[in-house]
């Protein structure tokens, strides 16, 4: 069989462009693919997207902006359109494959910093191979593989232990100090803008971080009388609540001894001189006893939920004690061997401290034993 190159490349041209139109057919009925279609509305607006439902007076278009991150059904009234343009499969094919390759767009390398190596690994298989795998002879392919080798080297970069700092990569180990000076200085910048807003607890967390940052010491001299103020204004602010709460608890309390002091009144029998109870009577009574128990029930409910905000406050300001005795405890000087000398002396003023102790729980037998001995005193000189 005799065939020459030029009829296999006039074949293979063929089968491509089939299964161009083939792919085209299966995205245009594929389910979640966008059908794009043409609106052109008589005050001169072109939509271009999915029409999804159409009626003798109206019609309905999916749209998306800005790469695909505002999305719309916006219904129209067909008087107001001009011209409907439905696309052939082809031409469907073309614009989804345009609409993909447009949302790749938001995948770029970072010129100043690295990203994380399954981010890399994610972007790459889940992205760039993904849309190769379903428009292989698109006009966008080669610039896609060109991406897939660019943030591939990176990557590469990345797991033998590089960073990337202010556009220059450097080994890990080189970069670390820098890079935790960076971070500080963002902690601090967060912190302050924090402090501004009020909140102060939150503000406390980042510079916390800052205040035991070893190898930093201009940033921890930096992060420590912010870390005191703050500790100071968290410390008032929540001292106010917890007194105002202390007072509504006391107050919700006083309620539900009133509210059961009423129920109890309500279930009372009620008494009667002579005859049986009226029944519009005992009505009004089963009124008030259910109106008794509802306010009862609310006052309990009220209770709860100020002991609840009074166990919050009060477990907040305990964690805040601890964050602010955190850094002087970090900080303190090792604690000395004491020397004899000293030994000696506490040694000597907790005999002394245990004699008086013991006169102090004996002085009427000592009493008793001085008297007795200065009357012998005075007997013998006597004699």
């Amino acid at each position: 069989m005799n065939t020459s190159p030029s009829k296999f490349a006039a074949r293979g041209s063929k089968f491509r462009r089939a299964c161009w139109g083939l792919l085209a057919i299966v995205l245009a009925i594929g389910p979640g693919r966008i059908n794009a279609d043409t609106v052109k509305l008589k005050d001169g607006t072109v939509l271009e997207g999915n029409i999804t439902a159409e009626d003798a007076a109206t019609l309905s278009i999916y749209l998306e902006f800005a790469k695909g991150t505002i999305r719309q059904t916006r219904q129209i009234n067909k008087a107001d359109i001009a011209e409907i343009i439905r696309w052939t499969p082809e031409q469907r094919a073309q614009w989804q494959a345009k609409h993909d390759y447009e949302k790749l767009q938001r995948y770029r390398l970072d010129p100043q910093a690295n990203y994380m190596v399954e981010y890399y690994d994610q972007v790459i298989n889940n992205a760039f191979r993904e849309f190769l795998i379903q428009y292989p002879d698109s006009p966008y392919a080669s610039n896609v593989t060109a991406k897939i080798v660019a943030w591939q080297a990176e990557r590469d970069l990345v797991v033998a232990g590089n960073v990337k700092l202010h556009g220059r990569w450097a080994p890990a180990a080189e970069a670390a100090p820098q890079i935790g000076r960076q971070r500080g200085h963002q902690l601090l910048d967060q912190a302050r803008g924090l402090i501004s807003e009020g909140r102060y607890e939150s503000a406390i967390q980042l510079l916390q971080l800052v205040v035991h940052m070893d190898g930093q010491p201009d940033l921890v001299s930096q992060a420590k009388p912010l870390f005191d103020s703050a500790c100071q204004q968290a410390t008032i602010l929540l001292n106010r609540q917890r007194q105002k709460l202390v007072s509504d608890v006391s107050s919700a309390e006083q309620r539900v001894e009133q509210a059961r002091h009423a129920l109890n009144e309500a279930e009372a029998p009620p008494q009667q001189a002579t005859g049986a109870a009226h029944p519009q009577s005992l009505a009004q009574n089963q009124t008030a006893v259910s109106k008794a128990h509802s306010d009862l029930d609310a006052a309990e409910t009220d209770l709860r939920l100020a002991k609840g905000r009074l166990d919050d406050v009060e477990l907040r300001l305990e964690t805040l004690y601890l964050q602010a005795s955190a850094p002087l405890i970090v900080q303190a000087p090792k604690p000395q061997p004491a020397t004899r000398p000293a030994s000696s002396s506490s040694e000597t003023l907790d005999t002394l401290a245990d004699i008086l102790a013991w006169v102090k729980s004996n002085w009427l037998a000592i009493g008793i034993i001085g008297l007795v001995l200065l009357f012998l005193l005075s007997r013998f000189v006597k004699d």
